[in-house]
């Protein structure tokens, strides 16, 4: 399994764990789902910023190495 899909499957677990969490310490305080979209929206943010992260750590290997072997090709050009 590759890193993306560990990571998706992580976040959808502490999601779901986070969602649980909070239904059984607040569903008492407040019966009614009001303000649910709001919640949802802000957990949608933070796994799509999470995997911005990510892409950002990977596209910033990917050009270093890149970077990297161009390097290597160009010095061998001038030998």
């Amino acid at each position: 399994m590759n890193l993306f899909n560990s990571m998706v499957i992580l976040l959808i677990a502490v999601t779901e764990s986070t969602a649980t969490f909070l239904s059984e310490r607040f569903g008492a305080l407040a019966d009614s789902d009001a303000g649910e979209g709001v919640v949802s929206a802000a957990i949608a943010v933070l796994i799509f910023a999470f995997l911005g992260v990510i892409l950002w750590v990977a596209f910033k290997a990917t050009m270093g190495t890149a970077t990297n072997a161009v390097n290597a090709q160009v010095a061998k050009l001038g030998q």
